[in-house]
């Protein structure tokens, strides 16, 4: 079985904010979504939805792995799971 490192990274919640791109990205989205008829189109839309969750997702792993090489040590939980 693999082995694997689950790391976390404490972060202060008042650093977490929806931005105002995002804000208009997902009021954007919605609206498109609203315009939706079939199951087909709902289908294509939530498959769209799946890939960019995805790709930020792994960009986030990504940002999180090169912080951790940054940052303090005694900021860094790190545990070995099997």
């Amino acid at each position: 079985m693999a082995t694997f490192e689950l790391v976390e990274l404490a972060l202060d919640p008042k650093d977490i904010k929806v931005s105002l791109e995002d804000e208009f990205t997902a009021a954007a989205v919605l609206t498109e979504l609203e315009k939706l008829e079939t199951k087909e189109e709902l289908l294509i839309g939530s498959q769209q939805l799946l890939k960019v969750l995805m790709q930020r997702q792994a960009i986030i792993r990504a940002l999180v792995r090169r912080l951790t090489k940054l940052e303090k040590e005694e900021n860094i939980s790190r545990q070995k799971l099997q």
